[in-house]
């Protein structure tokens, strides 16, 4: 079997929504698309556990040492992007279900929205 190269498209994921240079909040439903590339991600070739969270790193050390105050567009975007990824993980895809490790995934994806909703199971 070849080696997983999802964790590249994964990083680059993690980059993207939390790209500090974004001016504009999501309008026109990108973080239900970028969080169904994700999903669909998962899917190719196996990853390992460690492959399919490890890209979730890069996401949480954006938020490292936050303060509450005013939600700038990156943020609102990683925001809406992790819960639209949780749906999708937990819901899974039509025709092709949830895909392997999804379940570790979404604990993930929710251990970094505690930051800003602590409510949160």
């Amino acid at each position: 079997m070849l080696p997983w190269r999802g964790s590249t498209l994964l990083d680059l994921c993690a980059r993207r929504m939390t790209a500090k240079a974004a001016r504009h909040r999501y309008v026109q439903l990108e973080d239900a698309r970028l969080a169904r590339a994700i999903t669909t991600i998962l899917f190719a070739s196996s990853p390992s556990v460690d492959e399919a969270t490890d890209w979730l790193d890069t996401v949480a050390h954006t938020f490292a040492g936050a303060e509450p105050g005013p939600v700038p567009p990156w943020a609102f975007n990683t925001f809406a992007t992790l819960q639209s990824l949780h749906m999708h993980l937990t819901r899974g895809l039509a025709g092709r279900g949830t895909p392997p490790h999804a379940e570790a995934v979404a604990t993930r994806v929710v251990d970094i929205l505690r930051g800003p909703f602590p409510w949160l199971l």
